[in-house]
């Protein structure tokens, strides 16, 4: 038996305008499903606070909101109070932290003008050796807290 030959004018099947054609459909089906993704989820607005987990688990939360410029927003004990860094009530928050018998927690919430703040109630919670989480907030987002926290108070109100 003989080997078949090709005819030497039959052409083959050229497949690189199919290529073309599949590679720019994909192509447009990826931005397509970009552009959606990116309409479904829009910029985070708030942010929720949990009770303490991980180090924290099981002892009580308290939140301290460091908002820039020596405002503090300081939620725990039972009260939610807004305060100066200084203001000798945010000394006595911290040390009812402190002498509470049920274990404790502190997550200090930072916001970007805050730093200078957050560095002074870190130092004031590592003094009185309390638990301590950090979260960092952008600015402009909101802070929602775990049901069952007291609305806030002015300074001296609460």
């Amino acid at each position: 038996m003989g080997r078949r030959r090709r005819s030497g004018n039959a052409e083959g099947v050229d497949l690189f305008s199919f290529l073309n054609i599949m590679a720019a459909t994909i192509g447009v089906q990826t931005l397509l499903i970009v552009i959606c993704a990116l309409k479904i989820k829009p910029g985070v607005q708030a942010i929720q606070l949990l009770p303490a987990g991980g180090e924290g688990k099981g002892k009580q939360a308290n939140y301290i909101l460091c908002n820039g410029g020596g405002e503090l927003e300081v939620i725990g004990q039972g009260t939610r109070q807004l305060l100066r860094l200084k203001d000798p009530q945010f000394d006595q928050f911290l040390d009812a932290i402190a002498k509470n018998r049920r274990p404790q927690y502190v997550v200090i919430g930072v916001r970007p003008t805050a730093f200078r703040d957050f560095e002074a109630v870190r130092s004031k919670t590592e003094v009185r050796r309390l638990a301590i989480g950090y979260e960092p907030l952008e600015a402009g987002l909101k802070v929602q807290l775990p049901p069952g926290m007291p609305a806030p108070t002015a300074a001296g109100a609460g």
